[in-house]
């Protein structure tokens, strides 16, 4: 595989059909498009475990060449982050909970609001329940949560550990799926533990540390077509049958292979199509569309001004669509780009290789 680079073509068209599985499934819910949402959300975690894990490598590569220390290098890492997720975040949930649009119980209680502040919502969740429009944040502290943990063991132990350690992540999520299901956890524990989730981000970083290429026929232009077919189709087929809860994972290994050949096949038809323009913009603004969506509703935002939107479901989703990328592009220029110019650190190579930008 060639050496990481500053941005892999495609991965932005495939933001963006992950925000847009996920978008669907909280507008139209029903048990076909909850599965749909959920396959996009562990498309995000590969994904995001495929670009993490790739700058972690090219660190600790720093790190071994004698050019950075574990100590210092993690604190980079960190303040990357920050500078690409903590502001938006923040200032998303400052102005929910202080403006308290439509009800003020659709936004939880006190103790669910507690734990959005500190990057816990899935383990609120995991103990009570959704009950909140604000639930899909449980996906955005998973991620965190596997900053805190994997980052550091990434930056001090030897490089040639981290696949290893990827595969052990893998090995702790298939044990806690299997306990889950021993002790008759329901779906949403399913949906939300931590650790049967840090599985697919480990997943995601075994397939950007990969060297090898795909075999010959997975990698052209047909095949990749077949596998994102594929993946979006699982979750629509499967989910009626109630195995969806068994089978669902394997959303996640088709998504790993997924990244692999958009890697690979990069000149084919496919992944011209993930990079139209409009997609790609949607892949940039996509961290805001995600958190936005599910409390933007277009009939409580147009009303005040005295423009009444109610109608059928397929036009107030592409209202709130609408809304909800408008929105998403002002945080983008007004807010998020302009943090990450101030906050970010300046981007350093490591060799040959630049890091990828997440």
């Amino acid at each position: 595989m060639a050496p990481p680079e500053r941005r892999i073509i495609g991965f932005d068209g495939l933001r963006a059909v992950a925000f847009l599985m996920v978008f669907i499934s909280h507008k139209a819910p029903s048990p076909r498009t909850e599965a749909l949402g959920t396959a996009g959300v562990w498309l995000f975690f590969v994904l995001s475990g495929f670009l993490i894990v790739r700058i972690l490598d090219a660190a600790r590569a720093a790190v071994e060449a004698g050019t950075a220390t574990p100590l210092g290098s993690l604190g980079l890492f960190y303040r990357n982050r920050i500078a690409r997720i903590v502001p938006v975040y923040y200032v998303f949930l400052f102005v929910l909970y202080t403006v308290r649009p439509g009800d003020p119980s659709s936004l939880g209680t006190a103790a669910f609001k507690g734990a959005t502040w500190f990057y816990v919502t899935n383990v609120y969740i995991a103990q009570n329940g959704w009950g909140t429009e604000l639930g899909h944040l449980w996906s955005l502290a998973v991620e965190q949560q596997f900053y805190l943990l994997f980052a550091p063991a990434a930056l001090f132990l030897p490089r040639r550990h981290l696949g290893t350690l990827c595969g052990i992540l893998i090995g702790v999520s298939v044990v806690t799926h299997g306990a889950l299901w021993l002790s008759g956890a329901g779906p949403t524990r399913f949906d939300v533990d931590t650790l049967a989730n840090l599985g697919l981000i480990a997943l995601g970083g075994l397939a950007g540390l990969r060297t090898k290429p795909l075999p010959a026929w997975l990698a052209h232009d047909a095949a990749l077509a077949g596998v994102a077919i594929l993946f979006l189709t699982l979750p629509l087929v499967v989910a009626p049958t109630g195995w969806w809860l068994i089978l669902g994972r394997l959303s996640g290994v088709l998504a790993a292979l997924l990244l692999l050949q958009v890697v690979l096949v990069r000149d084919g038809r496919a992944v011209a199509l993930l990079e139209i323009p409009w997609l790609r913009r949607i892949g940039v603004i996509s961290y805001a569309a995600y958190l936005f969506h599910v409390p933007l509703h277009a009939e409580r935002v147009l009303a005040p001004i005295g423009l009444d939107v109610a109608g059928p479901r397929p036009v107030s989703m592409a209202l709130d669509l609408i809304l909800t990328l408008l929105l998403a592009e002002l945080s983008w220029r007004l807010l998020e780009a302009p943090a990450r110019r101030l906050l970010r650190a300046p981007p350093r190579r490591v060799g040959s290789s630049a890091l990828i930008g997440p």
